[in-house]
């Protein structure tokens, strides 16, 4: 996941008066250097869920999320992410992912990362930007070869957006089949 921060900033949406930025985009569909070490080492995106047809209406409806927009890319380590970005009207963006970084590779990068249980999986939640702004934040659901990946993005209000996010996965995480 090293270059997320570059690469979540890479990618923003204007929508109304705030940002929603894409996980883990740099830019467009692109794929790994070639030859790239790390990159080849990096895990694939895990199938078996997709947050942009799996998540149910229901869930989406209950939390307000609108205006699906497919988000998919892949970090300069090689990490790839696949899903989709929703709004919530004239509040925050929030993008529902799956990725191949485990949890494990997560709390290596963000050693601040805050552990919890959700639906039964282990899960955690960090400040993946490089300023860290109390506005942005990630939440990581452990899933079978790497995790449910929810990034939330609340550029105008005080609103604690890893409470947002943890409220986000704590929702779509049940709709997650037990097999992944």
């Amino acid at each position: 996941m090293s270059g997320k921060a570059t690469a979540v900033a890479a990618t923003v949406l204007a929508v109304g008066g705030f940002t929603v930025a894409g996980c883990g985009s740099s830019g467009g569909d692109s794929a790994p250097a070639t030859g790239s070490s790390t990159a080849s080492a990096a895990a694939e995106v895990p199938a078996g869920y997709d947050p942009c047809n799996d998540v149910p209406q229901g869930v989406l409806d209950a939390l307000q999320l609108h205006m699906k927009i497919p988000a998919k890319d892949t970090a300069d380590d090689g990490t790839a992410w696949r899903g989709c970005q929703w709004v919530k009207s004239n509040a925050y963006g929030v993008a529902i992912t799956i990725t191949g970084a485990t949890l494990d590779t997560v709390k290596g990068k963000y050693p601040d990362a805050q552990q919890f249980t959700i639906a039964g999986r282990p899960a955690l939640s960090s400040r993946q930007l490089a300023d860290h702004t109390p506005r942005q934040c990630t939440v990581n659901v452990q899933i079978k070869g790497g995790s449910l990946d929810i990034f939330l993005s609340d550029n105008d209000g005080p609103e604690d957006s890893c409470g947002l996010a943890r409220n986000i996965a704590e929702q779509v995480t049940p709709t997650l089949p037990p097999s992944l």
